[in-house]
């Protein structure tokens, strides 16, 4: 019996020829092939036969090499890749099958090196895990069945391997491919594209799924689309992890146990994270993400918060003294963790109307202007990633919070903070609409309506927050939302006040009162926090604005001073920018004026001195100016800026601003510069422990009549006991009643976890996060 050899050649390098299959070209009498297959095994061919004919022709050429090896020749028909995958020996076997076809023939199939095999390689590892390889030519398969295909695929969430993707004449498939793959899978999926793989002219493109036809895609191409779990190495380089234990396990031999338990009952087999987003600013993202953690964690998972990017007026200090967004702080509190920089790490604070400080993981960079930022974006992102696969590792499920609006289309393609990296994370994305500022319809679809098709994908449900009032009213609206968009309401919260969440941005202190309305309240007292241009971290009073019988005003006009029981100036993210504003505003001198108690936090006390001095120019172009002269202490800013958690005690002039409170204070330190006190003033406590570390420093100052003091410790009025002793003796002074020191309050988290649970479709929720409800 004659043989035919279909010969798998591979790439077309005769480098990458099995044994195998050069011993069967060696063997044959005669050599049948494609004309550019033969041309790359040349040097093979001294001596033998040869059949070569054009493309379009394989039934044909399969045909003659049949006929031939009929005859009594041995016949090597050659395919490029491996003869089996879109090559010859399928024909061959059914041309060798049918009735009339020459007798005595044996067909052997010689496997080679595939093309997908080939471009995988020159990728990194992208096929470890289960894969689908789909040709996207319609010349022998309907154009329904390989779009059939490709959703199928994509929805099992397969690595895809796209042959024969585009074509001088069929150029539509690959456009149908990446629609099809970014609505299941999202934008930022890692995509291999290699021409000529491993070959003469070999080129390699790594990209992502939204980006994909922007570059060039031919008939010499294979295009390779990670699954959820496909990653880029450190080299560039793509895999798709297969499960091993890797780096996070090996550092972490609990983890593997971790994740099990986790995992134990979810539909998914692997918890991973969900994105809160919102319609715009202040639509309760950090509340509901809050007490999602508390209820994930009510449900027995290990839960963390992540918000990627944060532009924040209000910081909060970590243990380690790393700096992040102050919402951050009080989820990592409702998931009953300590915070971590991880948590947030990219944090901006705005010192200017064009500019703000950057600090990264924890640490600041510099100040940049917009374009500077934007440019230093691809390096954000890398450090957003570091800290999110961090966390990955530690956490079984992360509960993510976007900003802002995820329809600023205008800022899409800088986008680091919304849904690239919902996608990055493989996160589903819950949207947030306020119906309190009113339409709240226009709101969801007007947001969807924005979304690119790839990026709507991946919002799986919409929550209506902050509802006052008959839930049935929504109904009709409800129902033309969900069928407009496609995109399920998940449930109508209703306003929820038992939690405050520090407020992040100048939307929720816009809405702060400036000034009083009606007449003055003999048995309230009237604090007045000053309204600095550049203020920072005015979650300092939200516990004074708690207080019942304390109405706290921004103000922002120097007549209003003169009407307050007290005047606090708050911490800024520019001390000597803000000192020239409150100058110019006469609000300094209507300070100067005051003869009420004053208190300076931060900035605020810093500006409370006889003098600022920038000699470094850290913060101002202005080397020194004048302070308001109500404390004898001069400040001189430096370079570096101290974050740390702090645990100290009241000296004796701390003691007397707030009598009776005991010693012991605690708060956070965030500040620049480095105040020395004089002879007219006394230090206001004293620190024992920053950061953990044990440590013997004075902090703040008080005037000689106690009537002014100032300190570095952010919180200091969260020490109930201060709070109380320092009040009371305002209350005296102004002949109202004392009040005692507030007994703790039942956990407002677990009270928010309730609510949610209450009017949230929780069952849904946790379907699309992939947990199992019966956790």
């Amino acid at each position: 019996m004659s043989k035919l050899y279909v010969v798998g050649i591979g790439p077309g390098g005769l480098n990458h020829m099995t044994i195998e299959a050069r011993q069967a070209i060696e063997d044959a009498d005669v050599i049948v092939g494609y004309q550019a297959y033969l041309d790359f095994i040349q040097p093979l061919l001294s001596g033998k036969i040869l059949y070569s004919s054009g493309m379009m022709r394989e039934v044909e050429r399969c045909s003659q090499a049949l006929t031939i090896a009929a005859s009594g020749r041995t016949v090597a028909l050659v395919s490029s890749g491996d003869a089996g995958i879109y090559g010859m020996a399928g024909l061959a076997l059914e041309l060798a099958d049918e009735p009339d076809a020459p007798e005595g023939v044996e067909v052997v199939v010689i496997p080679g090196v595939s093309a997908v095999q080939a471009a995988a390689s020159v990728l990194g590892a992208p096929l470890m895990h289960d894969f689908a390889v789909i040709s996207l030519s319609d010349l022998l398969t309907p154009l329904d069945k390989i779009r059939q295909r490709l959703r199928a695929a994509a929805e099992a969430d397969f690595v895809v391997a796209l042959y024969n993707p585009r074509s001088k004449g069929r150029t539509t498939q690959i456009e149908e491919a990446a629609a099809i793959l970014i609505a299941a899978r999202g934008p930022q999926v890692p995509v291999g594209i290699v021409r000529n793989a491993c070959r003469d002219g070999e080129e390699r493109i790594i990209t992502t799924l939204g980006e994909m036809l922007n570059h060039p895609i031919d008939m010499f191409s294979i295009v390779i689309i990670g699954n959820a779990s496909t990653r880029l190495c450190k080299d560039g380089r793509i895999v798709t992890p297969r499960g091993y234990a890797t780096r996070g396990e090996s550092q972490n031999p609990n983890r593997r146990k971790r994740s099990a338990a986790a995992g134990a009952g979810a539909d998914s087999g692997d918890p991973h994270a969900v994105m809160f987003c919102g319609t715009g600013s202040d639509v309760g993202k950090s509340v509901l993400t809050a007490g999602f953690c508390r209820i994930l964690k009510r449900h027995g998972l290990s839960v963390a918060p992540f918000k990627s990017q944060n532009m924040a007026l209000n910081s909060a200090v970590t243990p380690e003294g790393g700096e992040i967004g102050r919402a951050q702080g009080v989820q990592a509190e409702a998931c009953g963790i300590p915070p971590h920089t991880d948590m947030n790490p990219i944090l901006l604070k705005p010192n200017s109307d064009t500019g703000s400080q950057v600090i990264v993981q924890g640490k600041v960079v510099r100040n940049m202007g917009v374009r500077e930022y934007n440019a230093y974006k691809p390096e954000a992102f890398l450090k957003v990633q570091d800290s999110f696969q961090r966390l990955r590792e530690r956490y079984s499920f992360i509960v993510m919070e976007g900003a802002g609006s995820i329809a600023e289309i205008n800022l899409r393609e800088h986008d680091i903070a919304n849904l690239k990296v919902a996608a990055m994370a493989g996160a589903p994305v819950i949207l947030v609409a306020d119906i309190d500022r009113g339409g709240v319809f226009a709101q969801i679809v007007g947001t969807l309506e924005l979304l690119t098709p790839e990026e709507k994908a991946l919002v799986k449900g919409v929550i209506i927050n902050k509802f006052r009032g008959d839930v049935s009213l929504l109904d009709s609206g409800i129902e033309y939302v969900e069928r407009r968009t496609g995109v399920p309401v998940l449930g109508v919260l209703p306003w929820f006040k038992g939690l405050a969440l520090p407020e992040e941005d100048s939307v929720a202190l816009q809405k702060k009162p400036a000034a009083p309305k009606g007449l003055r309240s003999a048995e309230k007292l009237r604090v007045g926090v000053v309204r600095l241009p550049r203020i920072s971290n005015y979650t300092d009073f939200s516990v004074l604005e708690a207080e019942p019988d304390v109405d706290v005003y921004y103000i922002h006009s120097p007549w209003l001073v003169e009407t307050m029981d007290l005047v606090i100036i708050p911490g800024t993210k520019s001390t000597i920018a803000d000192l020239v504003a409150i100058k110019e505003q006469g609000i300094a001198d209507a300070l100067c004026r005051y003869q009420g108690p004053v208190v300076g936090i931060c900035g605020g006390y810093q500006m409370l001195g006889a003098a600022v001095n920038d000699p470094d120019r850290v913060e101002s172009s202005l080397e020194s100016t004048d302070g308001l002269g109500l404390l004898d202490v001069v400040t001189t800013m430096l370079k570096e800026k101290q974050t740390h958690q702090a645990q100290g005690e009241l000296l004796p002039a701390g003691q007397g601003v707030a009598p009776g409170c005991g010693t012991a204070v605690a708060g956070y330190e965030i500040h620049m510069g480095e105040s020395v006190l004089g002879s007219g003033a006394s230090p206001f406590a004293r620190i024992s422990s920053r950061s953990g570390a044990g440590a013997d420093l004075e902090d703040g100052a008080v005037s000689a009549d106690g009537r002014v003091f100032g300190t570095y410790l952010h919180g200091i009025f969260d020490n109930h006991a201060f709070r109380t002793g320092f009040l009371n003796r305002i209350r005296r002074q102004k002949g109202i009643p004392e009040r005692a020191e507030v007994a703790l309050a039942p956990d407002p988290f677990d009270e928010l976890a309730v609510h949610m649970e209450k009017h949230l479709d929780l069952e849904r929720i946790f379907q699309i996060c992939g947990i199992s409800r019966g956790r």
